[in-house]
């Protein structure tokens, strides 16, 4: 740091303050500190109040502790994403493999009657994906996957 930098510093902390400019950072740091805590009793009773509904449930969709997650429960799992049970997928997705999955890893995917991604023009199935057993169809102006007859 230069020399006229730390002068400078020094200087403006080395003022002596008015009763009067002293006085006016007291009230102005007392109403902060007021409206702070105002705020944060306000967002702990909305948040209380989002949490339970009338019976004492959730209202959120929950699954029970991830292995790893810290504890508590989280939100259910957004198709693609890695799972280790369809009770952590989002409603109509499942815990299996993919139709692109390369691999025995297990993710969110498309069970029947799922929405699922247009495939491109060469035929490639697109994200969400379909379940292995599932094919993504047409059905209307939505695709949908549904379960492949077995031969």
């Amino acid at each position: 740091m230069d020399t006229t930098s730390f002068d400078g510093i020094t200087k403006t902390f080395g003022r002596t303050l008015t009763r009067r400019s002293a006085l006016r950072g007291l009230v102005a740091g007392a109403a902060a500190a007021v409206a702070g805590g105002v705020l944060l009793q306000t967002e702990e009773a909305s948040a209380k109040r989002r949490k339970k509904s009338r019976k004492g449930t959730t209202t959120q969709p929950t699954t029970p502790e991830q292995p790893g997650s810290g504890g508590g429960t989280s939100p259910l799992l957004p198709p693609g994403s890695r799972c280790q049970s369809s009770t952590q997928c989002v409603s109509s997705y499942i815990c299996e493999v993919p139709v692109n999955g390369s691999n025995s890893d297990r993710y969110c995917s498309g069970g029947p009657g799922a929405i699922c991604g247009a495939p491109t023009g060469d035929g490639d199935d697109t994200a969400p994906f379909c379940a292995v057993g599932h094919r993504c169809t047409l059905t209307g102006s939505t695709y949908i996957c549904q379960a492949v007859p077995e031969e």
